[in-house]
């Protein structure tokens, strides 16, 4: 019986957006700044991996000319990043209602990635790296925010299925990626950005 999945419908809704937007998150890490901390030009073309209501998707797409993707298997939050887009007059904002393991864009067609607190929800981390390494250009960029709050008594999502930021750049390393900036942020969060220095063949 699957009819009543939505039985926290709206409200559910209306109250993750409230909290994927909440001003203290721009506060925490400044979506430009986030952004930013690339070498990032007009004509470059960004994904935005579990792209939720658009917390890096719209700023990213005001710092481009080319096309920002926002990925997200949520049809609502993809409805809500293009009411956002036309809000703020970006016709750049393409939305893709997919899964981070099976990104629907050719190979080589992206010059930076973006993940924002959304790697530890999938089931195969190196599925999406994968993923992420097929669609990224040599030379591009991979850019996460993570949760590691091992050590501290901050709360993140569940022990085990948070991703250190050693654990991240050795796995990033097996799919052609160099690390090449990391900074801590309060919460127990950090920030990981890797530029993708060779194509690696996949078996």
């Amino acid at each position: 019986m699957k009819h009543h999945h939505n039985h926290h419908g709206e409200a559910g809704f209306k109250r993750k957006v409230d909290y994927l937007d909440r001003p203290e998150r721009k506060e925490l890490l400044s979506p430009a700044e986030f952004i930013q901390a690339m070498p990032i030009n007009k004509t470059d073309t960004i994904l935005d991996l579990g792209a939720g209501t658009g917390f890096l998707t719209i700023p990213a797409a005001k710092l481009v000319d080319n096309t920002v993707f926002a990925l997200d298997l949520d049809s609502k939050m993809l409805e809500l990043i293009q009411k956002k887009a036309l809000d703020a007059d970006l016709t750049n904002v393409e939305v893709l209602e997919a899964s981070m393991e099976e990104i629907p864009l050719e190979a080589g067609s992206i010059s930076i990635a973006l993940a924002s607190l959304v790697l530890h929800e999938a089931s195969s981390l190196m599925d999406v790296l994968s993923e992420v390494n097929r669609v990224v250009k040599v030379g591009g960029y991979f850019a996460c925010l993570e949760f590691d709050t091992k050590g501290t008594d901050l709360k993140g999502p569940p022990m085990e299925i948070q991703i250190s930021a050693e654990k991240l750049e050795r796995e990033l390393g097996k799919v052609g990626f160099e690390l090449v900036k990391n900074w801590e942020l309060a919460e127990g969060m950090y920030v990981s950005i890797a530029r993708k220095k060779r194509e690696t063949n996949r078996e």
